[in-house]
This record gives C-alpha cells, structure tokens and sequence, in this order.
C-alpha cells in the first residue's frame, strides 16, 4: 500500500497499517544484522594472516557483538510491537529501535576501518611514510564519522524514505489525537 493511500482510512486502520510498516522495517533490520555478520566473518576468513590473528579474531568478535545487538534490538521490537495501542508508544520505541540500529550502523563503520586487517598488514609490512600516510586517512574517517556521530548528522543516508514517511505518519496520528 502506498504512504498517500493510508491518507484515506480511518485512525485505527491508519495506526494498524503504520505497525505492518514498522514490523516490515524491524524484518529488514534483522536481515541487516545478518548481512553485518557474514561481512565481518567473510572478511576475517579470507584473511589468513598468521601475524594478524589476534586483530582478526578481535573484528570477528566485534562484528558478532554488534550484529547480536542489532538482532536483539530488532526481535524486541518486534515482540513489543504486538503489545502497542497507542500511536504515542509505537513512535516512541521505534525511535528506540532506530537510534539502536544508527548506534550499531555507526560502530559497525568504526571497527572496519580500525579492524581492517589491510592496515594491520600495512603496518607490520610496510616503511614508516605509507604507514603515516595510511593512518592519517584512517584518523581523518574516523574523526568524519565521530563529528557525524553527535552532531546527529546521517552519513550515506542511514535513515530511509520509507523510515522517514514511517516518522511523519507516526508524528501526524500522534498529533491529530
């Protein structure tokens, strides 16, 4: 259905269609999650450094973390959605969810450009100029991303049409109550 259509039912059909929505949006959260970590388990397989064991098995670990707490904060969502009667609360948590999802969106970019085993082999392989010159730009990314990070600012469009049509619906029934 799309978001002009939901213009023409009533408040509680509105409010039910927005929770389909918004339970949608959770599923797909999950399959992120699961997307996050097969990337951080693809990348420590492939690289079979035996210097580089210990940052690998650190970014495996990060990404497991990082992909269980998106998980975790998708199926709670989702296993709180069905108990929501108000619009008021529906917006409420999944604003929750979505600043959760940013969270892990955010450390998940920091641990690969800290973690990437490229680096490290940089590092222990390489003469002092390249490896200034690589940390430098990895120092610069990072800064980006912190600057980014609190000045609430959404790199690469994190947050998407569909989450923000999700926000006004949810915003506009709360404020026609």
């Amino acid at each position: 259905m799309k978001y002009e259509e939901l213009d023409n039912l009533s408040r509680g059909e509105r409010f039910e269609r927005i929770k389909a929505l918004c339970r949608s949006q959770a599923i797909i959260g999950l399959c992120i999650a699961v997307l996050i970590l097969l990337a951080f388990t693809g990348i420590t397989y492939t690289w079979r450094d035996l210097e580089l064991n210990t940052v690998l098995f650190c970014l495996l670990t990060v990404g497991c973390v990082l992909s269980g707490w998106m998980a975790v904060n998708n199926l709670w969502f989702l296993y709180r959605q069905g108990s929501l009667d108000t619009p008021e609360q529906l917006l409420h948590w999944y604003e929750q969810r979505f600043k959760n999802d940013r969270n892990v969106f955010y450390l998940v970019v920091l641990a690969l450009f800290i973690g990437d085993p490229s680096l490290w082999f940089d590092i222990t392989h390489l003469d002092l100029i390249w490896i200034l010159t690589r940390l430098m730009i990895v120092v610069a990314v990072i800064a980006l991303l912190i600057y980014s990070y609190f000045n609430n600012d959404i790199m690469w469009g994190y947050m998407t049409r569909r989450d923000e049509k999700i926000f006004d619906r949810l915003e506009d029934l709360v404020e026609k109550k």
